[in-house]
């Protein structure tokens, strides 16, 4: 069939390739957030109390590694702005295709809402708290607890959300430039953590914790704090086992830790040396993400205590009065019983909210892509494929990202629970998406021979057995995204049932793009331009 020459908005994005492999890596591993490894301490034993949470990153990397692969393998067999919108769209149907790329999108957005309020709570308070033990100084924790409140967490919050966005429309170098940087620092940053943690011991975090706070009924308070987990909260008392339906289950959770790493997949057509670079983003990301991570938290869990760890997760948890601590008992904030070193507690704590802005960076920098190859096929206006002239970025598609996250940060102070929202909603609805994409990597090469034969890189048709490896990793990850939707709404993490989840949430949210894209549908043809027309080819870079 001919091609319209009304399919596409022009015959070329505009984008050029000036992203480099360690820039894709820094993008994904930025997505993924490596010092949020300081929140690892409290988030598995508090929602798995009986997991072992040692081993969580490893399950997770075991189930994310076909996913991962499926994607790489997918953008280097079409290398294109908008990563699975394209390949779904061609491979299935256009209008799956946008509904798939269009709730992944907003699901990744909704992150940015649920996130952003740590910086002011779980970041900047602690860290005027632990200033304010060390120096005896009671307005840096009456700011502290100002911290806490709705409106700075929001405006610090919105403050933070636009600066990154203006980041992201002033230059493609520049957001490059800022990921893999911070990359770099972020893993010195944690090379400093396990070298304070490392050289204070267990010892010292309990006398600097017994000192700092009163005793319970002649109970040392680090012991009052693990008698209270355990009798209100059924913490466990050491370390988890590690084979168990509970571990294998909280590995679903650790995924969490891992989204992120498909991000280079969206600006794959803008990244140099598009097979080596993907490789080492996604598969390459994934496998230092866990190293970093396990390492990480093995300190953090064994330097504050297993029994101390697992008591205090489950007292932040449920709102106890007997959690001492101002708010979550982050690592980074309870660096302070470890070191009295102020410059050091000061690092920790803001490397967490670095942590946070240049994961939004990272997440504004590649959903702009995901609007601008929807408005490139004519799906939406054609305004948002423009590109700036000056910049050469889709500032216009930069600007509805930011506005759409600012909507779900109101939304997660104003109206929900962020946890609930990050836990179930986001994640169980990403991997209910990635069951369509593994799809088309499963049907590819046989429903779409033609474009599975015309790649140009060879690696992309790889074959053993006579299966091609996409094939493969599509079968293996439609299994792993079955079963993370599954173990993530039925144990109701963060308090709502699987069902109101799904119903209030997921649904909705395919819902919307799916309406979305009934309207896209009936306007063009009325214009004379048919949709259905982008699943015939890849297209123009």
């Amino acid at each position: 069939m001919a091609k319209s020459p009304a399919t596409f908005v022009r015959e070329a994005t505009g984008l050029t390739k000036q992203i480099s492999g360690i820039e894709a890596l820094g993008m994904a591993l930025s997505g993924m957030g490596l010092l949020y490894v300081f929140n690892a301490s409290v988030f598995t034993p508090a929602f798995y109390p009986d997991a072992n949470p040692l081993v969580g990153p490893l399950i997770g990397l075991l189930l994310i590694l076909p996913v991962a692969g499926m994607y790489a393998l997918f953008s280097i067999a079409m290398p294109r702005t908008g990563g699975d919108y394209v390949w779904t769209s061609r491979v299935l149907n256009s209008g799956t295709g946008f509904v798939v790329n269009f709730s992944l999108t907003l699901l990744a957005l909704s992150v940015i809402g649920s996130v952003s309020p740590w910086l002011s709570q779980w970041s900047f308070a602690p860290m005027f708290y632990d200033l304010g033990i060390l120096q005896h100084n009671q307005s840096y924790i009456s700011l502290a607890n100002t911290l806490l409140g709705t409106s700075a967490t929001f405006w610090i919050a919105a403050v933070a959300v636009v600066g990154t966005g203006l980041i992201v429309a002033a230059s493609t170098k520049l957001s490059g430039a800022v990921v893999k940087y911070w990359t770099v620092i972020a893993i010195i940053i944690g090379l400093i953590f396990v070298a304070t943690v490392l050289s204070a011991g267990n010892s010292t975090f309990q006398a600097n914790f017994n000192a700092q706070y009163p005793s319970v009924n002649g109970t040392s308070a680090y012991n009052a704090v693990i008698a209270a987990g355990q009798s209100q909260y059924g913490s466990y008392n050491g370390v988890p086992p590690v084979l168990s339906t509970t571990t294998l289950a909280a590995g679903a959770l650790g995924l969490l830790g891992y989204l992120g790493f498909y991000y280079p997949a969206y600006f794959a057509g803008e990244v140099k040396q598009n097979r080596r670079s993907q490789l080492l983003a996604q598969v390459g990301g994934s496998v230092i993400f866990m190293v970093f991570v396990t390492i990480i938290f093995a300190v953090e869990y064994f330097g504050e205590g297993p029994a101390f760890v697992n008591a205090i997760a489950g007292l932040w948890l449920i709102g106890s009065s007997a959690n001492p601590y101002l708010t979550i008992p982050l690592s980074s904030g309870l660096s302070i019983f470890w070191t009295h070193n102020a410059a050091l507690i000061v690092l920790f704590n803001l490397a967490f909210a670095g942590t946070i802005i240049v994961m939004f960076v990272s997440e504004l920098f590649v959903l702009s892509r995901n609007i601008f190859a929807w408005s490139f096929d004519r799906v939406l206006p054609g305004a948002f494929a423009s590109v700036n002239s000056r910049t050469r970025t889709p500032v216009n598609a930069v600007v509805v990202m930011v506005v759409a996250s600012l909507a779900y940060l109101y939304i997660s102070i104003f109206q929900t629970s962020y946890l609930s929202v990050l836990f179930s909603y986001g994640t169980a609805g990403t991997f209910l998406a990635f069951i369509f994409v593994a799809v088309a990597a499963i049907v590819y090469p046989y429903r779409r021979k033609d474009l599975f034969e015309s790649a140009s890189d060879e690696g992309a048709k790889k074959k053993y057995g006579g299966v091609p490896l996409i094939t493969i990793l599509g079968v293996l990850s439609l299994i792993v995204s079955v079963y993370v939707v599954y173990a993530l709404l039925a144990p109701a993490i963060g308090g709502p049932t699987g069902t109101s989840v799904l119903e209030e949430g997921v649904i909705p949210t395919f819902v919307l793009g799916i309406v979305i894209y009934v309207i896209a549908f009936v306007a063009r043809r009325g214009q004379g331009i048919n949709l259905n027309l982008i699943s015939q080819e890849i297209p123009p870079e």
